[in-house]
């Protein structure tokens, strides 16, 4: 009885170590299309193609999860992970090419040109807030601006 146990537990392990045949390329390939696919899901980060230049900066926040967008065009309110502040203003922080510009969304609407964005990314998470202190507390959402 022993000696099956030890047998069949040393058939599994050897099997378990036995080196598999390399990748081909066509298996790397699809491997990566597959986690990018799962690391897209629910990101912070919209990239702007130029068939899509001129539509409303509003309209590149809300295709980002966790970003609240109630109106249009410069009286637009902006909110990240919803209403969590009664008492205090809950709008998060703007950031253009490493420019703090504050929270007013309705200037920094009326400052940049839409066919110039090349990326919007919000940051949500404390580690990522970080950078920008008690600023970044209701969240950051930075532009980044084609050159």
């Amino acid at each position: 009885m022993r000696l099956s146990l030890y047998l069949a537990l040393l058939v599994v392990g050897l099997t378990a170590c036995t080196p598999t045949a390399p990748r081909t390329t066509q298996q790397r390939d699809d491997a990566r299309a597959r986690r990018a696919i799962e690391t897209s899901r629910g990101s912070n980060t919209v990239e702007v193609n130029a068939a899509e230049s001129g539509v409303d900066l509003t309209s590149y926040l809300r295709r980002v999860s966790g970003v609240s967008v109630r109106g249009s065009g410069p009286e637009a309110v902006i909110r990240i992970r919803g209403d969590v502040n009664f008492q205090a203003d809950a709008t998060p922080l703007f950031v253009v090419n490493g420019t703090i510009l504050g929270s007013n969304f309705g200037a920094v609407y009326s400052t940049i040109d839409v066919n110039e964005i090349a990326r919007v990314r919000v940051l949500k998470n404390v580690s990522d807030t970080n950078l920008y202190g008690m600023q970044g507390a209701n969240g950051v959402i930075e532009i980044k601006l084609r050159k």
